[in-house]
């Protein structure tokens, strides 16, 4: 796909679009070539619009989230950008997925400022989720086509605004994830860290969570336009070097297969910072078993009767870690293998080291008694599990990885327990208390967007 330039500042061609006609207008990939500096308000009632841009490479890339980086071109399922414009009365919000393993804050900032431009949805009310897939290039390859990208998919979300209904379920994956940090001799190892027989004999440190919620949004027509679902688990299932959405890319394939329809599935990363796919799972039981449910919680649909929007964003500084240590031992008796990596990590992260980093969470209301709350980090499950049982929302999809990317977040028991994910380096810079801080904020946030009704 040529990229294009988004902007075009030409008054005339503004009121070409505000007109209602779009140049380069498609669901499934085409180029925007012209601004909407306003997408003409909805009526009162729900609207919804999709838009999907493919932002497959078509060159070799190396696959960064693999050991050794592969080079591959080799595709097994495309990347894609997804949007999902929802809009009731005056307010409207974006919900975006994008395949790539993740999106700095610096980065999100600016897309979510271009789409404000664009179409006028507002930056705080725009959340870009990353799926975190461990099998596609790094944002920077994309250098700013991504944020034009990105833009591109909103603003034909946006164009494509009509009336519809919305309805929610919530399904269970039981078999597909696990905690992969274990206890052994009192510290804490990553499943991968041992043969697969000897860390089957120990207990896992925390939970998994194989329970999701799902929206589905369908036309007046009876056409199905969109699901979004939030599973806890991180995308790392094709083990193998190839481009690849990983398990949210073959869900897809499998529902729309089955529906006999290319309804774009928008998958919200949960909260899975110590959650992996079981190690002996078979690679195509995702399809089977995440996407089997997704058709039955289909088939279960409850309508959101009145689904209002409601939206409250906050931005504030987070502080990163506390006097942090090089792990020397730990890291040479766990992973003697990437000592020198983690120590080079240790280091650049120590002198990039800033006192807080500029964070943003926000919760998103949908209706009465369903709700969306984000993070910026791999939370670790526990957490994003206390935040679901404790919120005013009957469901609540807990979304990481979304409107910047600082890294892991573990508990409190995690950090006494050592290993990868506590180590100091580009990967975990937060402070140790940054978890209460996401688990109280979000409470907050979501009590807040609760009294907005």
């Amino acid at each position: 796909m040529p990229t294009q330039n988004l902007i075009h500042p030409s008054r005339r061609l503004r009121r070409f679009v505000a007109a209602g006609f779009v140049v380069g207008f498609s669901l499934h990939g085409a180029t925007v070539l012209a601004e909407a500096s306003e997408v003409a308000k909805p009526a009162a009632t729900f609207n919804a619009g999709v838009g999907v841009i493919d932002i497959t490479p078509s060159e070799p890339i190396e696959l960064k989230g693999m050991p050794a980086s592969p080079r591959t071109a080799e595709v097994k399922t495309r990347l894609c950008v997804r949007a999902l414009v929802l809009a009731s009365g005056e307010t409207r919000a974006a919900i975006v997925t994008l395949d790539t393993l993740k999106y700095p804050e610096e980065d999100a900032r600016k897309a979510r400022q271009q789409i404000e431009r664009v179409t006028g949805i507002p930056a705080a009310n725009i959340i870009l989720c990353a799926s975190h897939t461990h099998y596609g290039p790094l944002w920077a390859w994309y250098p700013d086509r991504l944020v034009t990208r990105i833009t591109e998919a909103v603003t034909l979300a946006a164009k494509d605004l009509s009336p519809c209904t919305i309805g929610a379920a919530t399904g269970t994956a039981e078999g597909l994830s696990e905690c992969r940090r274990v206890i052994k001799d009192g510290n804490a190892w990553n499943r991968w860290q041992l043969k697969p027989e000897e860390a089957g004999k120990y207990p896992a440190e925390g939970p998994s969570d194989p329970s999701f919620d799902l929206l589905a949004i369908t036309a007046a027509d009876g056409r199905r336009k969109a699901i979004v679902y939030n599973f806890a688990c991180h995308a790392t299932s094709t083990r193998a070097p190839l481009i690849s959405a990983d398990f949210p890319g073959e869900v897809e394939e499998h529902v729309q297969q089955q529906l006999g329809a290319k309804v774009p599935l928008l998958f919200l990363t949960g909260a899975c910072g110590d959650v992996n796919p079981v190690v002996s799972l078979r690679r195509n039981l995702f399809a089977e078993g995440l996407g089997g449910e997704i058709l039955r919680c289909l088939d279960r649909l409850e309508p959101i009767a009145n689904p209002t929007l409601g939206v409250v964003s906050r931005e504030f500084a987070m502080p990163t870690r506390e006097n942090p240590v090089f792990k020397e031992a730990e890291i040479a008796r766990n992973w003697p293998a990437q000592l020198e990596h983690y120590r080079k990590s240790f280091d650049l992260m120590l002198r990039r080291q800033k006192p807080t980093y500029p964070y943003m969470m926000t919760a998103l209301r949908i209706g009465n008694d369903f709700a969306i709350v984000t993070n910026a980090n791999e939370l670790f499950c526990g957490i994003g599990l206390s935040i679901k049982k404790q919120s005013p929302f009957t469901r609540t999809m807990v979304a990481e990885q979304t409107n910047g990317a600082h890294g892991y977040v573990p508990t409190a028991e995690a950090f006494k327990n050592g290993s990868y994910e506590t180590w100091f380096g580009e990967h975990s810079h937060l402070s140790t208390k940054a978890g209460e801080k996401i688990e109280t904020t979000s409470l907050e946030l979501l009590n807040q967007v609760k009294l907005s009704q």
